[in-house]
């Protein structure tokens, strides 16, 4: 069964959820690692970003071999997201149904550290099982013990299904500490959740995932937001690319209540 939840009409009318809602999902992600939530954003606002990511970064669209930009498998790419129209709108870094789940994971001071976009490009294999980022301190004990210090939250462009590549996950894996990912995830169960444009899905740093091949015939794109502590800094997947760039004049746009998010961030 998926770790999934749905928002209420009162809540989505109201844009907040309640505090029983935000325990619940809290609960599943800690448990689970992920938690897919489900008809979010409005379907019409994902067809602007789809139209603008593939204006603004078509190259990436085209081939996975570029300077700045970090090869994660088999025609498959990760690409740091300028925060400027349109993607510089608070329902898509600080939407109000989510936030308040955001900060029961990761506590109030959470960063936003980074943003960016994972292509898919037609033709691509599955990825290799993999953490995107392994326990802290090499301790079985201790990193048992260790809450959530960071999460993405994934925003397919597109609807995300078996033909353009799913996101397999290993429930429960990010509790789990072992180095050896592949003899890991033959031990337990995964799920591979479609994604409906619109939802999303959050999932633990330390989960064991993959992304599925993309047997279709057009790029499938995935905006991610990286939510983290406020001290925590990924050493490991951004050697060719800034986490999180904003431009000067895009910085002065982000309303006064959200500015905190943003302290992690490359001013350009």
């Amino acid at each position: 069964m998926l770790a999934q939840l749905q928002f209420s009409p009162e809540e989505k009318a109201a844009q907040t959820p309640q505090p029983t809602t935000v325990e619940q999902a809290f609960q599943l992600f800690a448990s689970e690692g992920y938690l897919l939530l489900q008809e979010v954003f409005e379907p019409e606002a994902i067809d602007i970003l789809h139209g603008a990511f593939l204006e603004t970064y078509s190259q990436y669209c085209a081939s996975a071999t570029h300077a700045d930009a970090l090869l994660v498998g088999n025609r498959r790419v990760m690409v740091t997201v300028r925060l400027e129209p349109p993607f510089n709108d608070p329902l898509f870094y600080a939407h109000p149904l989510l936030l308040p789940i955001l900060k029961r994971i990761l506590g109030p001071e959470l960063l936003l550290s980074g943003f960016g976009a994972v292509v898919s490009l037609p033709g691509s294999a599955d990825q290799q099982v993999h953490r995107d980022l392994s326990h802290l301190f090499g301790d079985e004990m201790l990193d048992a013990l260790i809450p959530c210090y960071a999460l993405n939250l994934l925003i397919p462009l597109v609807d995300v299904n078996e033909e353009n590549g799913m996101t397999r996950l290993w429930p429960g894996s990010h509790a789990v500490y072992d180095a050896h990912y592949t003899e890991l995830a033959k031990q337990m169960l995964y799920v591979d959740p479609p994604i409906a444009k619109g939802s999303c899905l959050i999932f633990d740093y330390r989960l064991i995932h993959l992304g599925r091949a993309n047997r279709s015939a057009a790029p499938r794109p995935l905006l991610y937001n990286t939510y983290s502590r406020a001290w925590f800094r990924d050493p490991v997947n951004y050697n060719q690319q800034s986490p999180l760039v904003i431009p000067t004049a895009e910085r002065e746009r982000i309303p006064a209540e959200h500015q905190r998010l943003f302290l992690a961030a490359e001013i350009l």
